[in-house]
């Protein structure tokens, strides 16, 4: 993965596209999730992205303020396999060896991503709110660097 720009992440993580949060845990695990959209505001002054989870999901209900994060965007068939959540550690074997997301190392600590993904969006929650109409709790978060593979592998 290198550093892209704004631009050039909005261009292949566009707005509805499948997102799946990668947070890690304090147990040393990554817990990751497919979140139910996702979106881009202030995208000119300054890059904000908002997302939203099930207000039940666990670990949407263990984010706080200035918490810091990985979205990653990989294709839908394997962002579908986050959609129920999972809890996945560095070194994974048995029956979900071969399925388990990889790793990636950001800002000093490994966190495992979903495989295929061709960009990863560091955040840090600014907010969260709940959805007065549908079941969701919306997180709008400050993106703090894109990273991307113009290969969808990757390094």
């Amino acid at each position: 993965m290198i550093t892209i720009t704004v631009s050039e992440a909005f261009g292949n993580a566009p707005p509805r596209s499948a997102a799946v949060l990668c947070v890690k845990g304090n147990d040393g695990r990554t817990n990751l999730m497919l979140a139910d959209w996702f979106t881009w505001l202030n995208i000119k002054r300054n890059p904000m992205i908002s997302f939203s989870l099930p207000r039940g999901a666990e670990i949407g209900k263990s984010l706080r303020e200035g918490d810091a994060f990985v979205l990653a965007f990989p294709p839908l068939k394997e962002a579908k396999r986050y959609q129920a959540g999972v809890s996945a550690g560095a070194e994974e074997t048995g029956e979900n060896a071969g399925r388990e997301p990889e790793t990636v190392r950001e800002d000093g600590m490994d966190v495992r991503i979903p495989k295929g993904s061709t960009v990863l969006l560091r955040c840090t929650l600014a907010g969260a709110y709940n959805y007065p109409f549908k079941k969701v709790r919306i997180f709008n978060c400050n993106l703090e660097e894109a990273r991307g593979s113009t290969e969808g592998l990757l390094d």
